[in-house]
């Protein structure tokens, strides 16, 4: 397993929380926009990790009918999540994808400008 720069893992933490089974609240999309500004990357690298990193692993857990609903460790993101090496974000398909469009439209309300 490769190192992951702690601001990666920050990251991961954050927008891994837009895909537990549970009601996300306001205060769920105020600590994603404040990590999201506080770590510093680009919007377009913003939006390469939440498609291509941390999409593709955790939205099955959207799937089940018993889905994680407490939150992954550090461990468990260090050991399923990988960086991507591509910066252009893929976008995922099908009503998953189309919820995570609308959380991450609450997240965006509350960033500068660009991160829509």
């Amino acid at each position: 397993m490769n190192p992951v720069d702690p601001t990666r893992l920050k990251i991961w933490q954050a927008l891994s929380s837009l895909f537990l089974d549970t009601e996300i609240d306001e205060l769920t999309y105020d600590y994603i926009a404040r990590v999201v500004v506080e770590t510093d990357y680009s919007p377009k690298e913003i939006h390469s990790i939440l498609w291509n990193e941390v999409f593709p692993v955790l939205e099955a857990n959207l799937r089940s009918v018993a889905g994680e609903w407490a939150g992954w460790t550090d461990e468990w993101l260090l050991e399923h999540l990988s960086a991507s090496d591509g910066i252009e974000p893929r976008k995922g398909r099908g009503s998953i994808a189309k919820e995570i469009v609308r959380c991450w439209s609450q997240v965006a309300t509350r960033l500068p400008p660009g991160y829509d």
